[in-house]
């Protein structure tokens, strides 16, 4: 088995780093047992950078030529065309490769016109909707039918058949036969809150409004084994457009479900695919590298052509502190690096790297093992079975999970929000100097304030340290303004996991405690007040569900009566299907442990403490995919 890996990908990285505080740069942060404020972080006027000469230009090409986005066409002489040319909207065959009259729309947009056209030599004789009835043959020999729309929970396969002049008849499924099933119950959203929810789930990018119809879906299971996640809409002052990530490279991908290497997608209102993100080559004599990998947990859109991206990248660095020991008892050690980059144009205007902070090494909770850290991978047992995992030799000490900012009044990004799972902490970084203002949670906290939501936990090699938050995915600035800015102290909103004990990977040792909360920040008194707390096994007996997240997962506190919940994955229960016996897995006050028994999303109207709307996944029985059934984040919009 191949363990060499191509040496053009790591490159030697020194740096120096001014930043320092008791606590954060303590020689022993793993003693801490309160959460009481610790030192802060100083601010830094200069950060000697790393200097990281790493390109991928040339590999990526080669993998972005070879990933389908769309699959091919199929053999006959019909085809589809969304009216506003929505990319993806075609004729998809069975996967019964012996069906030569049934095919499937392989993408829809609910309210959209589809045109049916024959291919030169061929005519359209007639048609026929199972739901409309006979379709007029246009003078231009075209057919044009707005689908009927299709209940998320409840769907009916509109059939749409064809004949041609030649006496063929093609059967059209606008329900596409691998589409995931979705159970939906809940109170009923009130028609202030009324929006649509954005997620994916096995390849599919999926939209359901709040009255359970499906907006939207297309299938990228034409991109086989690759993922294909974190699917939603964002809106900005440019208008709105839609996001998605395609992993590109396989082989770098954690096996314990943690980040991918790929490209982001972006498509416009009408889902017409326009951009195709990747890390952007960056001359900064600080920063100086070539194209790279985007990782799945992030990409947020500043605007038209201006983003915010997020690579895990990997490096090896020679800047650990004197009491964390590296290769042969040195300073240095292969990590995956989190590169954090402004883009706008094309143009890198600002680039930071969590390996511009040697005190990230010493506060991370998993992947500690720097001493034994190699680029050539490593051996792991998973489900029983030992196989080779390239990406395991690097450590990923910081796992960043998600991305949010604020602007300056003249549109400058201005401070940088990031949740670093494998910190278990939430950090806030001055953009422009690139200066730590404040850490939440984790072993170097710089506030306190929160005792009464803390425990003791541990990291992977068992030291203890009082934990706010414990493997916590998601993180957003829930004051910011229309305008970008916040006024005043900066509020919060955290998805926290609360996976049971370090390693984060498959755990039996349920329960996990999974939980959102509200926190507003003092930077001045350094405490963080802590409010709006949300324990997923509280709504465990409102609708018969298991509300948890072992990883991934989301949150969007919109108001009292709507809070958004995406319940992400639970890598024990989202790995055995829905036909493994009832009981196969158990927990206190909850049996039933399988695909189908965690939801989706959830929207909780807090005020009055009921479920107003949640959607449960249900695996199609065709699909053949090897992955976990579960969504990555769900996002909502207003309609």
């Amino acid at each position: 088995m191949k363990k060499i890996l191509r040496r053009t990908m790591v490159l030697t990285a020194a740096l120096t780093m001014t930043i320092a505080g008791v606590g954060c740069g303590s020689s022993n942060p793993q003693d801490s047992s309160s959460s009481e404020a610790q030192e802060p972080v100083e601010s830094v006027a200069e950060i000697s950078y790393a200097n990281v000469n790493f390109d991928f230009a040339e590999q990526i090409a080669a993998e972005r030529e070879a990933v389908k986005l769309v699959p091919d066409a199929v053999d006959i002489p019909l085809s589809v065309a969304d009216i506003n040319g929505a990319t993806g909207v075609q004729l998809a065959a069975s996967i019964d490769k012996s069906n030569t009259t049934d095919y499937y729309l392989n993408a829809m947009v609910a309210g959209n016109e589809l045109v049916f056209s024959a291919a030169e030599g061929s005519a359209i004789d007639s048609a026929n909707s199972s739901a409309s009835g006979e379709l007029e043959v246009k003078d231009d020999g075209t057919v044009a039918v707005i689908p009927a729309v299709i209940k998320a929970g409840k769907p009916t396969d509109e059939v749409i058949t064809v004949k041609m002049n030649d006496g063929a008849a093609y059967k059209i499924h606008t329900l596409h036969e691998l589409m995931p099933g979705m159970e939906i119950t809940g109170e009923g959203v009130a028609a202030e809150n009324a929006g649509i929810y954005d997620f994916a789930l096995d390849r599919f990018l999926l939209r359901v409004n709040t009255e359970g119809e499906l907006v939207y879906y297309r299938n990228m299971g034409s991109v086989g084994e690759h993922i294909s996640e974190n699917f939603g809409k964002q809106i900005t002052a440019d208008g709105g457009c839609y996001t998605f990530f395609v992993e590109l490279h396989p082989d770098y991908r954690n096996v314990g479900g943690g980040y991918s290497s790929g490209m982001y997608i972006v498509m416009d209102e009408n889902y017409n695919e326009i951009d195709y993100v990747t890390l952007r080559p960056n001359g900064d004599a600080n920063h100086t590298h070539g194209e790279g990998y985007l990782d799945e947990h992030e990409f947020v859109v500043l605007g038209n052509k201006h983003y915010l991206l997020y690579s895990c990248t990997p490096e090896l660095v020679s800047n650990l502190p004197e009491n964390v020991t590296g290769i042969d008892g040195g300073n240095t050690a292969y990590v995956w690096a989190g590169i954090m980059q402004e883009v706008k144009d094309g143009a890198v205007l600002k680039e930071i790297s969590t390996t511009d902070y040697p005190l990230l090494y010493e506060s991370a909770v998993e992947k500690i093992d720097y001493e034994n850290s190699t680029d050539q991978g490593k051996e792991i047992t998973l489900n029983d079975k030992t196989i080779f995992a390239l990406s395991e030799g690097w450590m990923d000490y910081v796992h960043l999970n998600s991305l949010d900012y604020t602007l300056k009044a003249d549109g400058e990004v201005d401070k940088l929000l990031v949740s670093m799972r494998d910190q278990c902490a939430v950090y806030q970084f001055d953009f422009a100097s690139g200066a730590v203002e404040w850490i939440l949670g984790g072993k170097a906290s710089t506030l306190g304030g929160y005792d009464e939501y803390a425990t003791t936990r541990t990291d992977e090699k068992g030291n203890e340290f009082k934990a706010l938050t414990y493997a916590q995915h998601y993180a957003r600035y829930t004051n910011r303004q229309a305008d970008g800015t916040i006024s005043g102290n900066p509020e919060i909103s955290v998805f926290d996991n609360q996976t049971g004990e370090a390693p984060f990977l498959m755990n039996l040792d349920l329960p996990t405690r999974t939980r959102t909360f509200k926190a507003v920040i003092d930077n001045e008194t350094k405490t963080a007040t802590v409010s709006d707390v949300i324990v997923g096994a509280d709504l465990n007996g409102k609708t018969d569900k298991y509300h948890s997240a072992s990883h991934c997962g989301s949150v969007v506190y919109a108001n009292a009566n709507s809070v958004v919940i995406g319940w992400g994955l639970h890598a024990v229960i989202d790995n055995l299907g829905a036909d493994v016996p009832k009981g196969t897995i158990s927990d206190t006050g909850f049996d039933d442990l399988r695909i189908g028994s965690r939801p989706v999303v959830t929207e909780y109207d807090a005020a009055n403490d009921t479920i107003a709307f949640e959607l449960t996944g249900i695996r199609n029985p065709g699909s053949q995919s090897q992955e976990a059934f579960f969504s990555y984040r769900t996002y909502k919009t207003a309609l």
